[in-house]
């Protein structure tokens, strides 16, 4: 994908995404009309509970923890998760987040996205679908449901 086409998109949904990093980011999906988003081709997202995602796992897909550093040493991670903040505190767009992501999980492969709740990974996900990653889990509840049901986590 081109790196203008890329950075339009990403643009966009940082402003959509606004302040507030953990708010409920809705309409992410939809054609805004722009026409270098317009010509992106959009993946395929799909919500997952936590024993889909150890099933996931288990299968090799790749988890990235998109929290702040302090939230990964305030709950732990989920074993075996990259880390790689998406939303800044400003809940502002990570400016090397897609770069850096590639790095980690080309997007020909699948890749899961959890945060503490599942508002930050809502809109996360529809940003790697709309960036051109063909597969991407959404991890409805997030951190919190991992902990909740008594799930381990690592320190950090």
């Amino acid at each position: 994908m081109n790196a203008v086409k890329v950075l339009a998109l990403v643009l966009a949904i940082s402003t959509s995404v606004g302040l507030g990093a953990c708010s409920k980011a809705q309409g992410l999906g939809e054609k805004s009309g722009n026409a270098a988003e317009a010509s992106v081709q959009q993946g395929s997202v799909s919500n997952v509970s936590n024993a889909e995602l150890q099933d996931l796992m288990a299968k090799g897909v790749t988890l990235v923890d998109i929290r702040l550093p302090e939230e990964w040493q305030q709950t732990g991670v989920v074993e075996g998760s990259k880390l790689l903040t998406l939303f800044e505190k400003n809940g502002s767009v990570a400016p090397n987040f897609l770069a850096d992501l590639q790095k980690m999980v080309p997007a020909d492969k699948p890749v899961a996205l959890i945060c503490r709740t599942g508002n930050r990974t809502r809109a996360g996900t529809q940003m790697l679908a709309q960036a051109g990653y063909t597969q991407v889990y959404n991890v409805t509840h997030g951190i919190t449901g991992w902990i909740g049901e008594g799930k381990p986590v690592a320190r950090q």
